[in-house]
């Protein structure tokens, strides 16, 4: 009985090729879903702070009878210094003013990113009343 003494094991080129192509395409897939998803978590981070100040705006109103009228998150009874310190926001970055009788905007800057101007993004919380409108840099 002979034996084969020239087999070969391995893949092909083409093989290898086809393995190539097909990482190749996955990435291309991927790499834009991620990246969506970074920018998602980057205002929702801001929005989870916002809401927060707005929280405690609305308990500072309730305890003292009046508005708060501007200031930064730290300035806020029940808000300390590193407490909204994020990923992409710190608590200094935090800014609100009341605005009108039942009116007040909350602005988040964050630390990390910029917009196409250069300028901190944000992202911006308007309540009027029961109403509340998100707008900024971050959630275009």
């Amino acid at each position: 009985m002979k034996t084969k003494k020239n087999k070969k094991s391995g893949f092909t080129l083409v093989e290898l090729m086809v393995v190539a192509i097909i990482v190749a395409i996955l990435a291309a897939v991927a790499i834009p879903l991620m990246s969506g998803n970074k920018d998602r978590a980057k205002a929702t981070e801001g929005q989870a702070g916002c809401t927060t100040i707005a929280t405690q705006l609305r308990m500072y109103w309730a305890e003292n009878d009046a508005p708060a009228v501007a200031g930064v998150a730290t300035t806020l009874k029940g808000i300390n210094t590193g407490d909204m310190n994020g990923a992409y926001f710190k608590d200094a970055n935090y800014t609100f003013t009341h605005t009108a009788k039942d009116a007040y905007v909350v602005t988040a800057l964050s630390t990390t990113e910029t917009d196409s101007d250069g300028n901190a993004a944000s992202v911006i919380m308007t309540v009027d009343g029961g109403d509340v409108e998100w707008t900024g840099t971050l959630l275009d």
